[in-house]
């Protein structure tokens, strides 16, 4: 068995081609991805009350995170499992496609609090509807003068594409390494963005498609799975280094 996986390996070289194993979550690319000298900077959108910031500081534990949440409750409990974490800020507001005010809907799951309305495959209840704040990337990172965005990573139930268009600047400068976020196929929301939209919004912006991860699905079809993108600059600059 060792000899034929050297046989392919080799075949491949020729032609040109590299096989690797699949990683078993997006964190082990992120790792290759990221220098490994680097601060890196994340951005938590859709920071719920803080999972993800527990295992970015596992994984990057000099990293500098923002993390944003506009759940009043739900950022109560952020606030608190953070406290202990150096260089993480949380922030009581959602990101968009445009600063100003919008109608958030908190559901009884708060994994489940979205701007979009619940759709037929979504579950729990809207338990209030609440005006929060809303900003951009683009508008944070001038703000706070963030050179460089490591990682962007969103969870905003449906909401990624506004997160996205909300980026515009920084996106076209090269000014984000990589975008990490969960894509919903199902109808949990109504009016979610198709994933073709979403990814032909990335691309043209000269992002790459690393990987899809942790795939779920609802009575037999396709419900949601993690996503992860590179920019092309970020990319070939962590190839060099790696050779």
């Amino acid at each position: 068995m060792e000899m034929l996986k050297k046989i392919v390996r080799s075949t491949a070289a020729r032609l040109g081609y590299q096989i690797t194993r699949q990683p078993s979550d997006a964190f082990s690319d992120l790792r290759r991805f990221v220098p490994a000298d680097a601060v890196p900077i994340i951005l938590d959108v859709g920071a719920n009350v803080g999972q993800s910031v527990k295992r970015f500081k596992t994984v990057f534990p000099s990293s500098v995170i923002h993390s944003f949440e506009p759940g009043r409750a739900t950022f109560a409990r952020l606030q608190h499992n953070v406290a202990s974490e150096k260089n993480v800020f949380v922030w009581p507001c959602a990101l968009g496609s445009a600063v100003g005010e919008k109608v958030f809907q908190e559901n009884i799951e708060s994994d489940m609090s979205s701007f979009l309305e619940l759709g037929k495959a979504g579950w729990g209840e809207v338990k209030q509807e609440r005006t929060v704040n809303v900003t951009t990337v683009d508008r944070f990172v001038t703000d706070h003068a963030i050179a460089k965005i490591d990682i962007l990573k969103s969870d905003t139930q449906g909401y990624e594409l506004e997160v996205f268009r909300g980026a515009e600047e920084t996106m076209r400068q090269n000014r984000i390494g990589l975008i990490y976020f969960e894509f919903i196929f199902a109808e949990m929301y109504r009016n979610l963005p198709p994933f073709e939209q979403v990814y032909r919004h990335l691309v043209d912006r000269d992002f790459l498609l690393v990987a899809i991860y942790n795939f779920h699905r609802q009575d037999d079809l396709a419900s949601w799975a993690d996503v992860l993108f590179v920019n092309r600059e970020y990319y070939q600059r962590s190839r060099a280094a790696i050779h």
